[in-house]
């Protein structure tokens, strides 16, 4: 025999002595009830003899509306209409957590109806021990993570029980974990493509899939879409998407083309630039979009290259104060697509941007000569410093503004921002703040050699054409050569080097391949026998590279699509393994 104790109101087991009313004892009891009279002192004794869970309701709001108490009743005595009662907490396993109990409500006898009820029932049978085990002597810490949690099931099914968790969630200082916490919520009311990646969502999963199917059904009812739908669409799809979205994705694709290709053949007006720099900045996001746009993408990019100022800033009209948000748009951009010839003025932009922090705050502004921040001008400004070449000379810079980002988080996690949605601007934000040691900072070297390769090979992929591919190929090779000795460069533990003895001739990719898998098996990454992922596949690309260098061979459409997506997964895996850089990006 037990007791099982429910109270609706959230602060009834937060202070002792405790009360119940008559009319709700015995409620949904056993058998073994039957003897226990209310009215007779030595029969409610009983009671103290065996052990008590004090819960909550389902739905019942609160800090502590999830934590069930463990222990006995003492000191039980009628007054009037009521039994007042102390409790006395067990000393090692005092606290459970509500839903560990309700997983074994059958075994405990606690039906549905009485866990939205108040009473006091006297339950037939014993606690089971693996449920007691579970417990704790102390009240477990409410983390940001625990009410972000009830606040994302309140949402959905409770929304009174939401709205008391909100002060609560206030209290919580402003984090990446708190954003990343209530994401569901947000999902849960609009499905924003942006968001799902930052959860952990992967792609091709049964969770992807279903979120894939979120998107689409959003998109399908066609209601509040932002403006530019499209370039959220043609991104997640090309992330998410599988052949059944094909004809969604072309549609995308085609309206983003239609964009560019009116941003590009329209004359200069107020606001034009920054409509240029914020159209690539999207496309740049997406190797889909980059890959089949490159030539809308190119126009804009040499238009947007010409309108930058000697200063490296662009603004929005020529001889007029440059604007920032417009600049780190622009820069941020460059660096994504990562073509090389924009290099210099890459680094012309990064500095003024650097001269235009606001020292108050450690933020950026949106136009030159405003002194109140801009959330949007900041966080690209911030990633566009971090990309460059001169991250490494202003720490300090980078740490004061994403101190700065943080404080302006809402109490529920949020961030606002003209003119983007409120789901958008926290993806972006929290897309920066998850992601930003995962950066390639634009620094010369086999890293920067590797991503440029790559993004070549794909360009010439979907060129078509036998010269073309055979190029691709070869450009392949090369990438995943050159992130190899980078690798190399950068993990000092593997003891590995680019070069053979005579300290002049690189290894070459087979040879590099090679080391690479006994150097992991050395250090443990990769057990023994067991081969370097991918490297099969590898070998037999290069192999092809030196069938057309050597002989002119061709190499298939199928064949260079094989090579292109095993050096992808080969350069994923190990460079956020091994480097966490996301070298692809």
């Amino acid at each position: 025999m037990f007791n099982l104790l429910v109270a609706g109101h959230s602060e009834m087991w937060e202070a002792q002595p405790y009360s119940m009313g008559l009319g709700r004892f015995k409620e949904y009891s056993g058998h073994e009830a039957d003897a226990i009279d209310p009215t007779s002192p030595e029969s409610l004794r009983r009671l103290e003899e065996v052990p008590a869970l004090l819960m909550y309701e389902v739905g019942a709001s609160g800090p502590h509306a999830r934590v069930v108490r463990h222990g006995r009743i003492r000191n039980i005595v009628r007054r009037g209409n009521e039994l007042t009662f102390d409790f006395e907490p067990d000393e090692h396993r005092a606290y459970l957590d509500r839903s560990s109990v309700l997983s074994v409500s059958d075994q405990l006898d606690i039906g549905q109806f009485e866990q939205h009820r108040t009473h006091w029932a006297v339950k037939d049978g014993d606690i089971p021990a693996d449920l007691i085990a579970t417990g704790t002597p102390e009240r477990p810490t409410r983390s940001v993570n625990v009410v972000a949690a009830e606040y994302v099931e309140a949402q959905r099914e409770r929304p009174r029980v939401a709205a008391a968790l909100v002060e609560e969630l206030a209290a919580f200082p402003p984090s990446v974990e708190k954003a990343r916490a209530l994401l569901p919520a947000r999902i849960f009311r609009e499905a924003t493509p942006e968001i799902f990646p930052i959860l952990g969502i992967e792609p091709r999963t049964a969770e992807g899939r279903r979120a894939l199917e979120a998107v689409i059904q959003r998109d399908a009812a066609g209601q509040d879409l932002p403006e530019d739908w499209s370039f959220s669409v043609a991104w997640f799809l090309g992330l998410y998407g599988s052949p059944t979205e094909r004809d969604r994705l072309e549609e995308a694709l085609s309206v983003c083309a239609q964009r560019l290709i009116e941003l590009g053949g329209e004359e200069d007006r107020e606001g034009r630039i920054e409509d240029i720099g914020y159209a690539l900045w999207r496309c740049s996001q997406s190797r889909t979009v980059v890959a089949r746009l490159r030539r809308e993408t190119a126009v804009l990019t040499d238009r947007l290259i010409r309108r930058q100022d000697l200063s490296g800033c662009w603004g929005a009209e020529p001889n007029q104060p440059g604007s920032v948000r417009i600049t780190a748009y622009a820069t941020v951009a460059l660096q994504r697509l990562g073509d090389d010839r924009y290099h210099e003025a890459i680094g012309k932009a990064v500095a003024w941007l650097l001269t235009r922090i606001l020292p108050d705050s450690n933020s950026f502004p949106r136009n030159e000569g405003d002194e109140e921040p801009d959330l949007v001008s900041t966080v690209l400004a911030l990633e566009a410093i971090r990309r460059s070449d001169q991250a490494g000379d202003v720490p300090h810079v980078l740490e004061a503004g994403e101190s700065w980002l943080l404080s302006q988080q809402s109490d529920l996690g949020e961030w606002d921002a003209e003119p983007w949605t409120t789901d958008f601007t926290i993806g972006v934000i929290l897309s920066y703040l998850t992601n930003k040691t995962q950066m390639l900072a634009q620094v010369d070297g086999f890293l920067l050699m590797a991503r440029d390769f790559f993004r070549k090979a794909e360009e010439l992929q979907w060129e078509g054409g036998a010269n073309n591919r055979r190029l691709a190929a070869i450009a392949t090779v090369h990438a995943v050569e050159m992130f190899l000795y980078g690798l190399f460069e950068r993990r000092e533990d593997l003891a590995l080097s680019a070069f053979k003895e005579n300290g002049t001739e690189t290894l070459g990719p087979r040879e590099a391949l090679r080391a690479l898998q006994d150097a992991l098996q050395r250090i443990g990454v990769i057990t023994a026998p067991q081969r370097l992922p991918h490297r099969d596949q590898l070998s037999s690309l290069v192999g092809r590279r030196d069938g057309i260098i050597h002989r002119a061979h061709e190499v298939s459409a199928a064949e260079l699509s094989d090579g292109i997506r095993d050096a992808r997964k080969f350069i994923d895996r190990f460079s956020k393994q091994l480097l966490n850089l996301d070298l692809l990006q």
